[in-house]
């Protein structure tokens, strides 16, 4: 590689002035950039034994002149200073053109960034073949002094059984003392102990490889002149003799400690945020979990005495009242844990085959009664019924946001949802939904906005209809996660159209067939074990379950669930997750230590990510959430339920 010669005009006084000093002492300075362009002082030429009209040399030519056996060391010094701001200071040979061999000590460092936005390297070179008390050798030595006198970072040297034979002036600022007085210390009484036995088996482990520069740096405490601690860092270069014995250390000494005091201070605020973060899991868990059980209750049972019967108009009334108001308080509680999942990640796709016509007749279905209930027209459209494949339920939780919101704020009128396909760009197919309401319209300008959390059109949005200004928020990352786009448009007068655009993929027929068998009744009678700790929920599944022909045992905690199972052949268990004596985790895997391999499906109000992966490590094969969805209840019994006669029959 080439190098190119450049012109260099000393940039400050100091400057000016350490050049002059370098040059009248014989020594030299350059300077390189990008391991190309270079500046060589005149004296560069001399030490070197080369003409200063031949110009200077290329890195490949430069390298040919430093003594075989020291090239490779030169190399990786020069590597370490690309690297590092540390200084590197270095002892090697050089072979003149005429065959003459000599040695040289040289300083470098990588400086800051200039106005260019270039960044050098500089140094200087001596040339100390010459016995020690030759006056050369003398005026070098001072010429190498004077950079170190100037430089923030502690030079100093350490001569084995003499203690410091130099110390740059930095040393006040580094530990507090002159140099005079750190002349002749063992820089092993000026750090902790324990750091000094660490950083003598690493110089050692370099001896023993015969390293005397490395390009890492050792980081000790260091104990200053008032007596408080000092994080620094040094980098060392060994000199070691013809016996391999280390006879003197060349130092430079930088203090870090700001930079370990925020380095500790980042350390404790991300302990700090991770056990913010596990109080608020913890949170979201506890009230999930305490809101969803009562919950249990009121939707469960409001259901079944719904669908019983012989109920004066009045109290229908009032059973609807209560019914509605849990599944609005439940899609808060969703809303939240939704919103949790999505900010930290944890939200997984479970893709699977379905009809699109499925799809929006079933989301229309769950808002008959609220828009019949307004007088609404709420009608579903669907251009052509193509099986996909995608997270069918996340899909339906966007189209029910959507709807949900339009027929809340539409007052008369209509609601239609249409879905259509179309090719994507790479030929799969995109399904396309759009919900229009006859309401009163959305200003354009807070349209945006409307996506973001804990946002809504303005405050008497919340104040009149309610809400979290989630449901907005969570369609559109679910989007984002899926790959598709949501957005709405409207005039501010004449209703408004919300609508979403996702690439999904064709279903196979097989798996498409699956999806589409009925949740109907149960193929055969089952007996299944519960163990649940609330009465309510006990009498509750207990209806749930008797209208199955399921013949169902009950116990209250675990450690009686394990008893029952030990001693009676069940189909199924359903475990709750959090009950007194014994939980549901420690249960079920008491029950799998006696070898049982009873199906067991966690029915619990614990339905954050983790908790539902704590079930299956445990050894529970499904897991149905509370509140109860009869449907979802059914399909686990259908899914996972063991004929109890098979378990009989392994025993």
């Amino acid at each position: 590689m080439a190098v190119r010669m450049i012109e260099h005009t000393p940039e400050t006084a100091s400057e000016s002035i350490a050049l002059t000093a370098l040059e009248s002492s014989g020594a030299g300075w350059w300077r390189v950039l990008d391991n190309e362009t270079a500046w060589w002082s005149p004296r560069m030429f001399d030490l070197f034994g080369l003409p200063r009209d031949s110009g200077v040399p290329t890195i490949g030519d430069l390298y040919r002149l430093y003594h075989p056996d020291d090239a490779d060391m030169v190399a990786r010094a020069f590597m370490t200073l690309f690297r590092s701001d540390e200084p590197v200071t270095l002892r090697y040979r050089t072979v003149h053109p005429s065959g003459e061999v000599r040695q040289h000590m040289t300083w470098g460092r990588r400086q800051p960034v200039d106005a260019d936005g270039n960044r050098w390297l500089a140094g200087m070179v001596m040339d100390v073949t010459e016995h020690v008390d030759d006056a050369r050798l003398i005026e070098d030595q001072r010429a190498f002094r004077f950079v170190a006198d100037h430089t923030s970072d502690m030079v100093v040297r350490h001569r084995m059984g003499v203690g410091l034979t130099y110390v740059s002036p930095a040393s006040r600022t580094v530990f507090g003392y002159s140099p005079t007085e750190m002349l002749g210390k063992d820089p092993a009484d000026l750090a902790v102990p324990e750091d000094v036995v660490r950083i003598r088996g690493l110089l050692a482990e370099r001896i023993a490889r015969g390293e005397t520069v490395s390009a890492e740096g050792y980081e000790y405490r260091g104990i200053h002149k008032d007596g408080h601690q000092v994080w620094l860092e040094a980098n060392p270069r060994l000199v070691i003799n013809g016996a391999g014995e280390m006879t003197e250390i060349v130092d430079v000494v930088r203090d870090i400690s700001a930079r370990k005091q925020a380095e500790a201070e980042l350390h404790a605020a991300r302990i700090e945020a991770e056990a913010a973060s596990r109080a608020k899991s913890e949170f979201l868990a506890n009230m999930s979990h305490e809101l969803r059980t009562p919950l249990t209750s009121i939707l469960g049972f409001s259901r079944l005495i719904g669908a019983g019967g012989g109920l004066s108009e009045g109290d229908r009334g009032y059973l609807d009242l209560i019914r509605s108001a849990g599944e609005t308080l439940l899609t808060v509680v969703n809303d939240i844990l939704d919103f949790s999942k999505l900010e930290a990640g944890a939200l997984t796709l479970d893709p699977e085959p379905f009809s699109i016509a499925a799809l929006g007749d079933g989301a229309t279905a769950l808002l008959r009664d609220q828009a019949d209930g307004k007088g609404l027209t709420l009608t579903c459209e669907v251009a052509d019924d193509v099986r996909l494949t995608g997270d069918v339920t996340r899909l339906r939780q966007v189209l029910l946001n959507l709807l949900s919101n339009a027929v809340k704020f539409t007052d008369a009128g209509s609601v239609r949802l249409a879905l259509s396909t179309e090719d994507g760009v790479d030929g799969s197919p995109v399904l396309v939904a759009s919900v229009t309401d006859t309401g009163c319209g959305l200003d354009p300008a807070h349209i945006d906005q409307m996506f973001d959390r804990f946002t809504q059109a303005d405050g008497s949005v919340s104040r009149k209809f309610g809400g979290t200004g989630l449901g907005l928020a969570i369609s559109r990352r679910l989007m984002d996660i899926m790959g598709g786009e949501i957005g709405a448009s409207s005039d501010g007068a004449t209703g408004s159209t919300f609508w979403f655009r996702v690439p999904l993929s064709l279903a196979a027929d097989e798996a498409a067939q699956v999806s589409e068998a009925p949740g109907g009744g149960l193929d055969r009678p089952l007996r299944v074990l519960l163990a649940e700790d609330n009465a309510a929920n006990r009498t509750l599944v207990a209806a749930l379950l008797g209208a199955m022909d399921v013949a169902l045992d009950m116990v209250e905690n675990g450690e009686e669930a394990v008893r029952a199972v030990a001693a009676t052949a069940y189909d199924l268990v359903l475990m709750d997750m959090q009950m007194p004596v014994m939980d549901g985790p420690a249960a079920t895997r008491a029950i799998r230590a006696l070898g049982d391999q009873t199906p067991i499906v966690a029915l619990t109000a614990n339905v954050l990510p983790e908790q539902i992966d704590q079930c299956r490590a445990a050894g529970m094969q499904g897991h149905v959430a509370k509140p109860i969805d009869p449907l979802a209840l059914m399909a686990a019994l259908s899914e996972h339920a063991r004929p109890a006669h098979e378990k009989a029959a392994a025993a």
